[in-house]
Formats: structure tokens, C-alpha cells, sequence
């Protein structure tokens, strides 16, 4: 019953949706990833470790900056209730917002309006974007495919709109924190015991308001 109030899963899937964009942020183009299995000299830089080095930076590497939106959209997939989209239709909605945000990010460094080369490797643009845009000016006309990946962006936009706003997910954060302060003060300091017994447990006398003495034959 406890457990349930504490709202664990909250704890655990919040937490590991935590390490999980502490490790794409602290990415270093230096550390091991897919791509660069060398072992830097000076250690990894990544905070979270070679584990989160090697997904955190494979990520980053193949998805861009937007992958940062990824563990928001796990988590809230995993834990949001009342369920209104699965874990497998969430799942594969965050990946697709994911990689439309890494292709509009290409065809902004392609267009000038920012220089890759004045960006740090956090904001560098991902494999998949480049590849896509690549594939996209060499099999259609890319205005109409622009277009047409707007239309799947604001589509999938608009099924995990539930799933994009940060307020629920606080919401039970903050309340599963709460539930366990509450606990854990009960059971450091719990509350006095009566020193009187409850009016239920005392005898109730209807009808005898006095008590009558009897007098004694001898």
C-alpha cells in the first residue's frame, strides 16, 4: 500500500530518464561512442561513465540536439495516466518527432541561417538528418517533401500533445516526495498513545441516573 502511494515508478523511470540526458549533455566528441570506439588518453569526460558515453554520445551523434527531447518523451510515455496512447505507439511517435526535428535542423545549417563550424559538438547536427536530406534532394523535389514532413510533424504532434506538457508528470513527482516525507516523519516520531480509554469503551448506564440503597432486613 505504501509502495503504491510512493509512486515508485515515478522515482525510477524520472530517475533513469535523468541519467539518460545528463549522459547525451556531458557528451564529448572525444569519448567512445559507435562511431569512435577510441579510449581518450585524458578519460571520459562524460559524466554518467563509459555506459553513458557510449549511448548518450551514439545518440547525439546520430540524432543531433533534438535527441534531448527523447527522455522527456520515454518518461512521460512510460508513466502518464490516465493512458491515452500505448508504450509502443508513444515509442515510436518520440523517435518520429525526433528525426523530423533532425532533418528541419540540416536544412537550417544547409540554408546559413547558423555556421556548424561556430556551434559546439552538443548543437553539431546528427548522421541521420544529413543523410535523409541528402536522400530527400536526390530522389524529390525538396519544397514538396518539406512540405509533406511538416504534415507528419504537426500529426505527430498532435498525438503526443497529451504527453508534451511537464505538469502531470511534476504533478506525481512532487506528491510521491510528499507521501514519503509524510512516512518517514510517522515513523521517526509516531503519534502519542491515549492515556484515557475512548468513550466507547466505557460502560453506558441507560435509565439509572442515581443508584437506589436498599435497606437491610436483619
Amino acid at each position: 500500500m505504501n509502495l503504491i502511494k510512493l509512486r515508485l515508478d515515478y522515482l525510477i523511470f524520472g530517475g533513469s530518464g535523468f541519467i539518460l540526458m545528463l549522459s547525451i549533455l556531458t557528451a564529448d566528441f572525444q569519448d567512445p561512442t559507435v562511431f569512435n570506439q577510441l579510449y581518450p588518453s585524458a578519460g571520459i569526460q562524460n559524466w554518467t561513465g563509459l555506459i553513458g558515453a557510449l549511448i548518450g554520445g551514439s545518440l547525439l551523434e546520430i540524432f543531433g540536439p533534438s535527441i534531448l527531447l527523447l527522455p522527456w518523451l520515454i518518461v512521460r510515455t512510460v508513466l502518464h495516466q490516465p493512458r491515452c496512447i500505448t508504450i509502443l505507439a508513444g515509442t515510436y511517435y518520440s523517435f518520429v518527432l525526433v528525426f523530423l526535428l533532425s532533418i528541419f535542423h540540416e536544412i537550417v545549417l544547409q540554408t546559413g541561417l547558423l555556421k556548424s563550424v561556430n556551434i559546439g559538438f552538443l548543437w553539431q547536427n546528427g548522421y541521420a538528418g544529413r543523410m535523409a536530406v541528402n536522400w530527400l534532394e536526390q530522389s524529390y523535389n525538396l519544397a514538396l517533401s518539406l512540405a509533406a514532413l511538416t504534415v507528419m510533424f504537426i500529426f505527430s504532434l498532435v498525438r503526443m500533445s497529451q504527453l508534451l506538457s511537464p505538469l502531470p508528470f511534476f504533478s506525481g513527482f512532487l506528491t510521491g516526495i510528499q507521501n514519503f516525507l509524510i512516512i518517514f516523519v510517522r515513523k521517526i516520531s509516531p503519534p502519542p498513545i491515549s492515556e484515557y480509554p475512548s468513550t466507547t469503551q466505557l460502560p453506558i448506564f441507560k435509565g439509572h441516573s442515581h443508584l437506589v440503597e436498599k435497606n437491610s432486613v436483619y
